[in-house]
C-alpha cells in the first residue's frame, strides 16, 4: 500500500515581498514623521523612529505570513 504525500513547499516570491513593502513602508514613514514633530528631537533618537520601525516590521511579517500561507491547492 503506496501513500503518496504531497508537500506543499512555501515560498516568499516577489510579489509577496512587494505587498508587504507596500503595506509596511509607507505606514513605518508616517508613523516616524509623527513622532518627529511630537517628541521635536532629532531623528536619532530611539523614540522617533523605533515606533516606526516596530510598526514596520510588524505589519510586513504579518503580510508576508498572509501572502505565502494561502489556500492548499
Amino acid at each position: 500500500m503506496r501513500t503518496h504525500i504531497r508537500v506543499r513547499t512555501r515560498r516568499f516570491d516577489r510579489t509577496a515581498l512587494g505587498y508587504a513593502l507596500l503595506f509596511s513602508l509607507p505606514m513605518a514613514l508616517g508613523i516616524t514623521v509623527m513622532m518627529l514633530k511630537v517628541v521635536g528631537g532629532p531623528l536619532s533618537r530611539p523614540l522617533v523612529f523605533a515606533p516606526g520601525a516596530v510598526v514596520a516590521a510588524c505589519v510586513f511579517l504579518l503580510v508576508a505570513v498572509a501572502a505565502t500561507g494561502g489556500e492548499a491547492e
